[in-house]
C-alpha cells in the first residue's frame, strides 16, 4: 500500500480585533497627519514663493525704471549680492553683469524674446540654475529697450523647506507611534467587556453551567448594552432550564402514581388468569377493569398535558388575529361533549386578540373543565367576555384562601380535589397561555358562592356583536382536568 504524504496546510487566521482597532486608529491618525502636512507644506512653500516673487517684481521694476547712466554701471553688484541677488543687462544679444556680481543670473533667450516683443508680457518669472545655485529669475524690459534679468538665490528657501519637511516627518512618525500606542490602550480598555463576555461564553460552553455570575456592566455604550443583553439572555436560559427540570421532576412524580396503580391492577389480572382457582368474582373483575380504564384515561390526559406544555413555545411562534368571542363557543362545545349535563350561560362581547387559536381554545377549555368539575350536577357555569376579560364562574364550594395563591402552579392539587381525576396541569396551561399572549389570569371566590376565574388578554373590540347563548342538557358532571391548579 502506498502511503500518501501528509499535506501541510497553512491557514491565515487574521489579526485580532484589538490589533485591527489599533491599526485603524494609527492609520486614521497617520492619514490625518499626511493630509495636514501636505496642505501645510503646500501653503508654506506657496507663501514663500509668493513673497519672493513680489520682492523680485518690485526690485526688477525699480531697476527697469532707473535708466540713468550706462547700462553696465547703473546697477550695484555688491549691494545686490548682499541681498542674494544678481543682475544682468541684455542688449543686442549680449548679457552684461555689473562689477561685484558673484554669480550672474541664467539668461533665458526665449524669455528675453517674449518681453522684447511689442505685444509681449511686462515680465517673465521662472526657476533657473547658474553655477550650481538654484535661483528664481525674472526677465523684464526697461524703458530704454534693454532687457534686465534679475535672479535671487533660493538656497536659504530650499534649506528652510527641507527643514520643514524633516520636522514634519519626525513629528508625523512620533504621532503615528503615539496613535498606535493609544489605539492599543483604547482597544484594550474598550474591548475588556468583550473579553469578559468571551470568557463567560467559553466557560458556559465548557461547563454547561448557566448559573454563573453575571458580567459586570458599566456605562451605557454598545458593548455595555451587549453585555447587559447577554446577562438577560443567560438569566432567561437559566430560568427556562430550571422550569424544564422542575417539569420533568414533577412529571416523573405524577406519572409514578398512576403507573404503580396500573401495574398493580394488571398484576392482579395476570394472576387471576394464571390461577383459575383465584379467579375474581364477576363484579370485582368489572370494577378492576373500570379502574384500569380510568387510570389509562388519567395517564393519557397527563401525557397530553405534558406534550401541550412542551409545544407551547412552538405554538406561540404562529400568531394570527383570533376572535376570542368565537373561541369561547368552540370551547363550550368541547366541554359539553364530555359533560352533557352541564349548563352554560354565555354573554360574549366582540374581542380580537393576536395569538395562537389552538392555544386559546385549550386555555378556555381548561377553565370550563375546571368549573364543570367543581360545580354541582345541576349547577350553571357562567361565561362572560367583556372588554378583553373572560370571566368563568361556577357554583361549587369555592377555593380555600390558603389554596388561592397556588391554583395555577403545575401539578398543584388542592386537598379537596385530590380524590377527583385530573393531572393538576389544566390551570397551569391557562396561566402559561395567558403569559404568552401578554395577559394575566387570576382566581377568587364569589360572594354568592363558587369560584371565579379571570382571564385578561390584550386586544381590540370588533364592530359586530355575538348574541348570548344559553344551553342546558341533563347528565353526569365532567371529570376531565386536574384539580385547582
Amino acid at each position: 500500500m502506498r502511503l500518501r504524504p501528509r499535506r501541510w496546510e497553512w491557514r491565515w487566521r487574521g489579526p485580532s480585533l484589538r490589533a485591527r482597532v489599533a491599526v485603524l486608529a494609527a492609520g486614521t491618525v497617520i492619514a490625518a497627519i499626511v493630509v495636514t502636512s501636505a496642505v501645510s507644506f503646500t501653503m508654506f512653500t506657496g507663501r514663500l514663493r509668493k513673497e519672493i516673487d513680489q520682492n523680485l517684481i518690485g526690485q526688477a521694476q525699480t531697476l527697469a525704471d532707473n535708466v540713468n547712466g550706462r547700462p553696465g554701471d547703473r546697477h550695484d553688484g555688491d549691494l545686490l549680492a548682499a541681498l542674494d541677488m544678481s543682475v544682468a543687462t541684455v542688449r543686442d544679444g549680449r548679457a552684461v553683469s555689473p562689477p561685484g556680481t558673484r554669480t550672474p543670473p541664467p539668461v533665458d533667450r526665449s524669455a528675453v524674446r517674449r518681453v522684447s516683443a511689442p505685444d509681449g508680457p511686462p515680465f517673465v518669472l521662472a526657476d533657473g540654475e547658474a553655477g550650481g545655485v538654484h535661483m528664481r529669475v525674472i526677465t523684464v524690459r526697461a524703458q530704454d529697450g534693454t532687457v534686465i534679468v534679475l535672479g535671487r538665490s533660493l538656497t536659504m528657501v530650499d534649506e528652510t523647506v527641507t527643514g520643514f519637511q524633516y520636522i514634519t516627518i519626525v513629528v508625523g512618525a512620533g504621532a503615528a507611534v503615539l496613535a498606535a500606542g493609544a489605539g492599543i490602550a483604547v482597544a484594550g480598555a474598550g474591548l475588556q467587556p468583550v473579553r469578559r463576555l468571551t470568557r463567560a461564553v467559553a466557560a458556559i460552553a465548557r461547563t454547561q453551567d448557566l448559573n454563573t455570575e453575571p458580567i459586570r456592566v458599566t456605562g451605557d455604550d454598545e458593548i455595555s448594552r451587549l453585555a447587559g443583553g447577554f446577562n438577560a439572555m443567560l438569566a432567561a436560559l437559566n430560568r427556562s432550564r430550571e422550569r424544564q427540570r422542575r417539569l420533568v421532576a414533577d412529571a416523573g412524580h405524577e406519572l409514578r402514581t398512576p403507573l404503580t396503580s396500573l401495574r398493580t391492577n394488571i398484576d392482579l389480572l395476570i394472576q387471576s388468569r394464571a390461577h383459575p382457582e383465584r379467579t375474581l368474582p364477576h363484579g370485582s373483575m368489572d370494577a378492576l377493569l373500570g379502574d384500569v380504564k380510568a387510570q389509562l384515561r388519567e395517564l393519557t390526559n397527563l401525557v397530553g398535558d405534558l406534550v401541550e406544555l412542551a409545544r407551547d413555545d412552538e405554538q406561540a411562534a404562529v400568531r394570527t388575529e383570533v376572535r376570542l368571542d368565537r373561541v369561547v363557543p368552540l370551547a363550550v362545545e368541547r366541554v359539553r361533549l364530555r359533560a352533557p349535563a352541564a349548563t352554560f350561560e354565555t354573554r360574549l362581547e366582540p374581542w380580537l386578540v393576536r395569538g395562537s387559536e389552538p392555544a386559546l381554545v385549550r386555555a378556555v377549555t381548561n377553565l370550563l373543565d375546571n368549573a364543570v368539575k367543581f360545580s354541582p350536577p345541576d349547577g350553571t357555569v357562567r361565561v362572560v367576555l367583556r372588554g378583553g376579560e373572560l370571566l368563568v364562574a361556577d357554583e361549587g364550594p369555592g377555593i380555600p384562601q390558603e389554596t388561592l395563591p397556588h391554583v395555577f402552579e403545575r401539578f398543584y392539587r388542592a386537598p379537596e380535589a385530590r380524590a377527583l381525576p385530573g393531572s393538576g396541569l389544566g390551570l397551569a396551561i391557562v396561566r402559561h397561555t395567558a403569559e404568552q399572549h401578554g395577559g394575566t389570569v387570576s382566581a377568587c371566590n364569589r360572594p354568592e358562592g363558587g369560584a371565579l376565574m379571570r382571564l385578561r388578554l390584550p386586544g381590540t373590540p370588533r364592530a359586530s356583536a355575538v348574541p348570548p347563548v344559553r344551553a342546558s342538557r341533563p347528565g353526569p358532571p365532567s371529570a376531565r382536568d386536574g384539580g385547582r391548579g
